[in-house]
């Protein structure tokens, strides 16, 4: 039986087809932006590009072995599981990008890799495309959760690794790959250019979010330069990296950057005054990084012969001075506030430090850059297989596949790079942040540190390969719990004040752990690196305590750290004590001193319990000990007004504690 379709359908149905080929045919047929490459790195550059480059490719290796076909599809194939959230869909844009480098340039090595090129491009990279493109919004499947991926909070970051590694081999993509592909680009593209990008200072800045998704506008330009939204596209993407990183003095500001002054450009700000930045609730490091995904756009730039906007680079040089002072000689960062993430993400660090000596001109960056690489190449050279992260140094999914696609960026940016400043400066003294609210002493021996914001923490960290002290973010407070209860009291800071000077500080501090116990805290850093730490507490009221344990240094303990032994010998009054890494062993003894590994020593007056705690496992990519210098417990009775204990401990280099005797 002829059944009638309704006249309104019909035409609804023509418009629709018409519209989807009158979006597709143009850009179906118009060419991508010509990408203009000669490698010409000499010398220095040469030399860390070829680091670079080799270790891609080994990192390249380690990921083909987890590649497979999809489960329902056997001709589509992708890294993880098929699922439409972050952790499944970075992953595998991540490795597309790399991959489509080693297949477009240097000196690739198919006995390092594993495949050749055309194994390369017609086994991992075009079924990982397709897969990619099929289970996208605008593709015609779900992924194996039942929905499709796309607008989400960060899938436009997805799609521009996928969208640039695409144009670096768009010559030998299928027709149908490269509709796909510009389908997914575009319409991540519309979504963020039609946007107002968001702002905020305190605990979650919106910097990283806009620095990223101002990316996928770059890629939308390079794969659809003739495109009718392209100048729509290249606006949105100089509002998007504006936004990142502008401060709250930036309102006023009469300076010009890209033809207007910051004042009419300003929509908002998303780190402080003194270019500190808050993320996950405090002051932190790895968040102020987050210039590099924005600035990693000149690249594109670079590769196409145009001029890069001004605002890549605004307010980057003050997030980069900070940085400088937050550095280790291993190439990671001191944390003051404390590490919620890994602790060993050095490799990441090299594409901020290379961004900056080619783009930022900085004259620091370079040797930094070194550092980074060196323990990128320690790392890596552990592990057969190629990874350069070993397990138990990372929980995040796309870590691994992250520093191939970054790597790549990092070895065109050197291809392209002109004359490198290299005249490095090592920073001493005082750095105080007062709207981050944390203070940095630098020594020839020390950093030590102390935060009064949203987290509490006082460290010691000695200025070495080996830093010892894991930033705990109960360092230099530890805990009270009572009787009865299996959780720490919770920590109010009654007052805090911070003095310094050219070569000093201290800080005062007074907090309660919960309404048991009041702790007077001082802390100071010397000249010459002495760290100083005195405690009192007194009882807030009569409780009974089932464990006092102040006086936190937490102790990095690994048994795999490219600069760790996989154990600490710990002296405690001149015995020594041998804790295993990772082997959960407890010392508990009266102390008045206590060294560890021989470089790290304290002394205690008058003596206290101390109790050294060693962990389990890894904790957030990292094993820590916990060296409470003043234990007490357990159900220990406490009197309204008693002086529960009173000390003072010096921290001290080894080297230093050699020369006073």
């Amino acid at each position: 039986m002829n059944r009638l379709i309704p006249l309104p359908l019909i035409v609804g149905l023509i418009m629709v087809a018409s519209a989807r080929a009158s979006a597709a045919d143009p850009v179906d047929t118009a060419p991508v932006m010509p990408l203009a490459f000669e490698a010409k790195a000499e010398g220095e550059i040469a030399r860390m590009a070829a680091l670079v480059y080799s270790a891609t490719q080994h990192q390249a290796r380690y990921l083909l072995d987890l590649i497979h076909p999809w489960q329902d599809d056997a001709s589509l194939r992708l890294l993880t599981d098929s699922r439409s959230e972050e952790h499944w869909i970075r992953p595998n844009t991540g490795t597309v990008q790399g991959l489509c480098f080693l297949y477009r340039f240097g000196p690739y090595d198919e006995r390092v890799v594993g495949l050749s090129r055309t194994e390369l491009i017609s086994q991992a990279i075009l079924p990982m495309i397709r897969y990619l493109t099929t289970t996208h919004l605008t593709g015609t499947r779900p992924t194996s959760d039942g929905k499709p991926w796309g607008d989400a909070w960060q899938s436009a970051h997805w799609a521009q690794m996928l969208g640039r590694g695409a144009w670096w081999v768009w010559d030998d993509l299928p027709d149908d790959v490269r509709r796909q592909v510009r389908r997914v680009v575009a319409h991540e593209a519309d979504r963020i250019a039609k946007t107002e990008p968001p702002h905020r200072i305190q605990h979650d800045t919106k910097a990283e979010e806009n620095a990223w998704n101002a990316q996928i506008l770059s890629v939308a330009v390079l794969l659809m330069p003739e495109d009718a939204r392209r100048a729509g596209w290249e606006s949105a993407f100089q509002r998007w990296v504006f936004s990142s990183f502008l401060r709250p003095a930036d309102a006023s500001s009469e300076r010009i950057v890209d033809g207007r002054t910051v004042a009419e450009q300003f929509t908002g700000a998303n780190i402080y005054d003194d270019f500190t930045l808050e993320n996950h609730g405090f002051v932190h490091p790895d968040y102020m990084t987050t210039f590099s995904l924005s600035l990693g756009c000149a690249l594109d730039y670079t590769l196409t012969g145009r001029k890069p906007p001004e605002a890549l680079l605004y307010n980057t040089a003050g997030i980069y001075e900070n940085l400088k002072w937050f550095l280790l000689p291993d190439g990671g960062f001191v944390y003051p506030s404390g590490q919620d993430w890994t602790l060993f993400r050095h490799p990441g660090w090299i594409h901020v430090h290379i961004l900056q000596a080619v783009y930022g001109r900085d004259p620091d960056a370079w040797q930094l850059a070194g550092r980074s690489l060196a323990a990128m190449e320690k790392m890596q050279a552990r592990n057969p297989s190629g990874a350069i992260f070993s397990e138990g140094e990372f929980f995040f999914p796309s870590t691994q596949t992250d520093r191939l696609g970054s790597m790549a960026c990092d070895w065109l940016v050197l291809q392209t790079a002109g004359e490198i400043a290299d005249r490095f400066q090592q920073r001493l003294g005082i750095r105080r942040l007062d709207a981050g609210k944390l203070i940095l002493h630098r020594t020839e021996t020390m950093v030590n540190s102390f935060s009064w914001g949203a987290k509490v923490m006082a460290q010691p960290t000695p200025l070495a390969m080996d830093r010892i002290v894991s930033p705990d973010q109960r360092n230099g407070i530890g805990q009270v719990r009572l009787t009865g209860s299996r959780f720490a009291l919770p920590i109010e800071v009654r007052e805090v004040s911070v003095e310094n000077g050219d070569d000093w500080f201290e800080a005062r501090l007074i907090l309660d752990h919960g309404r048991a116990v009041r702790a007077e805290l001082r802390f100071r850093s010397d000249p010459d690196g002495e760290w100083t730490m005195h405690e009192k507490l007194v009882a807030l009221d009569d409780v009974v305590a089932a464990e006092i344990a102040t006086g936190l240094i937490g102790i990095l303990n690994n048994p795999h750290w490219i600069y760790e032994k996989g154990r600490r010998e710990i002296a405690i009054d001149g015995r020594t004590h041998v804790v295993p890494a990772a082997a959960g062993r407890e010392l508990d003894a009266a102390a008045a001193r206590i060294a560890i590994d021989r470089s790290l020593v304290i002394r205690i007056d008058p003596p206290t319990t101390i109790r050294y705690a060693g962990g389990s496992g890894p904790e957030r990519g990292r094993v820590t000990d916990r060296l409470y210098l003043n234990y007490l417990g357990p159900d220990r009775p406490l009197k309204k007004g008693q002086v529960v204990s009173e000390y003072t401990a010096v921290v001290r280099r080894a080297e230093m504690a050699d020369a006073e005797r």
